[in-house]
């Protein structure tokens, strides 16, 4: 299955890309894809970064090319590509203005360029008491997409302290403990894999408690 994650490549989309690829890949092959790096040693090509496979492509090459077959590919893509049929589209949206402006752009021209994709909302970073909130979000995105477009389900991520402490580590000892993260942020990677992956809640549990104990 491939799954295409809109949105510039900040190290918080990283992280999540990385949460996501590590629990599945505890199901199946997992591979990330992107023209950004992850790994914060001078490497390119095809390496391992906390325990996930990452292919990384020069700014010429298409990601498209480096797909595995039979695997779960996590392309990161910050621009717009002729994504084929069959795909999974992510918007993952933070809420600064400038990264919010930013990923609705992309997504409408993506939904102009094909005016059948659905996709599927990551509301990414969000501040708990802060007026650019949940709701207010929803309203930006569905006043910014052209009216025709699909979002067949929207997830939202809090920020939390717990959780940004084990995205720092594991910058520094390239593995990254799922265990540690925070319920609320455990719940909603569950929810998110069942939504992209169509798989049942039991099974989701067990590959999670899997995938941290790795």
């Amino acid at each position: 299955m491939n799954v295409v994650f809109l949105g510039k490549s900040t190290e918080e989309k990283k992280f999540l890309l990385l949460c996501l690829a590590k629990i599945m890949s505890c199901h199946k092959k997992a591979v990330l894809i992107s023209k950004s790096p992850f790994s914060y040693e001078n490497v390119s090509g095809t390496y391992d970064y906390c325990g996930i496979e990452i292919i990384r492509c020069e700014n010429d090459e298409n990601l498209l090319s480096k797909i595995i077959i039979d695997a779960y590919n996590f392309l990161d893509v910050d621009e717009l590509i002729n994504v084929p049929e069959g795909f999974i589209v992510v918007a993952v949206s933070e809420p600064t203005r400038r990264m919010l402006e930013e990923c609705t752009k992309l997504a409408s021209e993506y939904t102009w360029f094909q005016p059948s994709l659905s996709v599927i909302l990551i509301f990414l970073n969000v501040m708990e008491y802060c007026k650019i909130g949940e709701r207010y979000l929803d309203l930006f995105w569905e006043r910014s997409l052209p009216s025709f477009t699909q979002i067949t389900h929207t997830h939202t991520i809090y920020f939390e302290e717990s959780n940004r402490r084990v995205m720092i580590e594991s910058q520094f000892i390239n593995k990254l403990h799922l265990k540690l993260l925070s319920p609320a942020l455990k719940s909603t990677l569950k929810a998110i894999i069942q939504d992209i992956f169509s798989l049942e809640k039991q099974e989701v549990k067990a590959i999670f408690k899997k995938a941290e104990r790795v």
